[in-house]
């Protein structure tokens, strides 16, 4: 059984905040990774200052797209409802895996 983890990322005052924050769905996928590019450094000046998010494009290949904060925009409704749907799928599906278990479990300790 896996255990869900917090943990609490403290960002300098003199920095934004991100606006968007790691595990996000938003349109283009879901964020895994975040940078800031702060004034006065050479990547600011390459990239131009701000945060950066890496965007998982696909899961299947591990398409990954790093885009600018501005260049991020939410999800759709059909986007949430179809990672709604998907969750819930995988939910049943571990019920049902649960269950059976349990049966065969009852039968082991019968024998």
């Amino acid at each position: 059984m896996s255990e869900q983890t917090s943990i609490t990322i403290n960002i300098p005052n003199h920095w934004k905040t991100p606006k968007y924050s790691l595990g996000q769905l938003v349109k283009h996928g879901q964020i895994i990774g975040i940078e800031y590019q702060p004034p006065g450094t050479r990547r600011a000046y390459d990239l131009g200052e701000g945060w950066y998010y890496s965007v998982l494009i696909n899961e299947q290949e591990y398409d990954v797209e790093n885009l600018k904060e501005s260049d991020i925009q939410p999800p759709s409704r059909e986007k949430i409802d179809a990672k709604i749907d998907e969750l819930k799928a995988l939910i049943e599906f571990h019920q049902s895996s649960a269950a059976f278990l349990s049966k065969q479990l009852e039968k082991v300790e019968k024998l």
